[in-house]
C-alpha cells in the first residue's frame, strides 16, 4: 500500500505489529495484520506531510526542534528598532529573537538581531540602499514593496522580507541565491525557519532538513556573569 491516504492497514482482525522509519520525504513502515487466513505481512509507503499541531506556535515548535530550554531573553527595544527602520516588524520574527537572541540555526541560517555585533538588523537594513543593484529586480526598503534583509548564510544565500502589506505579519519571505535568483515563500518567518530545518518537501528541502540529526541553535552571545 502507499500514497497519502490509502486503505486501512488493520486487516479484519486489527494491526498486530507496526514499525516505521523516515527517509527523506517518505515514511516507510513494516507491519503484521490479522486476517481470517492468519497473520499477513504488509509494507507501507507514504509521503511525509508537514503538519503543525493545532494551537502550537512556531516559536514553541522551534524550541522543541532545537532542544532549547533557556527562558526568553526579551532584551530588544523593539519600539526603537522599528523607529530606526521606519516600519513595524513581523511578530514571529520578534518572538524568535526574544527566545533565541543572536546566533545561527544549524550553522546554516544566521539570524540578524537588533544591536548584535556584526549581525545588527538595523545597520544591515539601513545599508541595503548602498547596494541596491544587488537586489534587482526588487527595490529595497523603505521603497514601496521593497525587500528588507533579516538573515544570512555562509552557504551563499540571504533571507529577506518582501514588505508591502500593511500588516508585517503578512510579509512573505524571499530567499536570494548567489547567482541573483530569488525564491518566494508565502509564509511568515517562524514557519519558514522551522520548515527550513525540518521540511523535506519542495519548495523547502533546504540542506538542514536532510539529516536525521537533532537540530540546534548556536548562540553568539557571551554568557552573563
Amino acid at each position: 500500500m502507499g500514497g497519502e491516504g490509502g486503505l486501512p492497514i488493520g486487516g479484519e482482525g486489527g494491526l498486530l505489529e507496526l514499525r516505521g522509519w523516515v527517509l527523506a520525504e517518505h515514511w516507510f513502515g513494516y507491519g503484521v495484520t490479522a486476517t481470517t487466513d492468519g497473520p499477513r505481512r504488509v509494507v507501507i509507503l507514504a509521503r511525509r506531510a508537514f503538519t503543525r499541531p493545532p494551537g502550537v506556535g512556531w516559536v514553541a515548535l522551534l524550541r522543541e526542534a532545537t532542544g532549547r530550554t533557556e527562558p526568553d531573553r526579551c532584551g530588544v527595544d523593539w519600539a526603537a528598532t522599528e523607529a530606526a527602520l521606519g516600519t513595524a516588524l513581523p511578530g514571529d520574527y520578534k518572538d524568535i529573537v526574544d527566545a533565541f537572541g543572536a546566533g545561527s540555526f544549524d550553522e546554516y541560517l544566521d539570524l540578524l538581531v537588533p544591536g548584535a555585533l556584526g549581525t545588527d538588523l538595523v545597520s544591515w537594513g539601513q545599508d541595503m540602499a548602498r547596494y541596491a543593484d544587488l537586489y534587482q529586480p526588487y527595490p529595497v526598503h523603505p521603497a514601496p514593496d521593497g525587500v528588507l534583509i533579516w538573515g544570512t548564510s555562509e552557504q551563499e544565500l540571504t533571507f529577506h522580507w518582501l514588505t508591502g502589506p500593511a500588516d508585517p505579519n503578512d510579509w512573505p519571505v524571499l530567499v536570494q541565491y548567489l547567482d541573483g535568483e530569488w525564491q518566494r515563500f508565502d509564509c511568515g518567518t517562524g514557519e519558514f525557519v522551522l520548515r527550513l530545518l525540518t521540511d523535506r518537501t519542495p519548495p523547502f528541502a533546504f540542506p538542514p532538513s536532510a539529516g536525521p540529526f537533532p537540530h540546534w541553535f548556536a548562540s553568539w552571545e557571551l554568557p552573563e556573569g
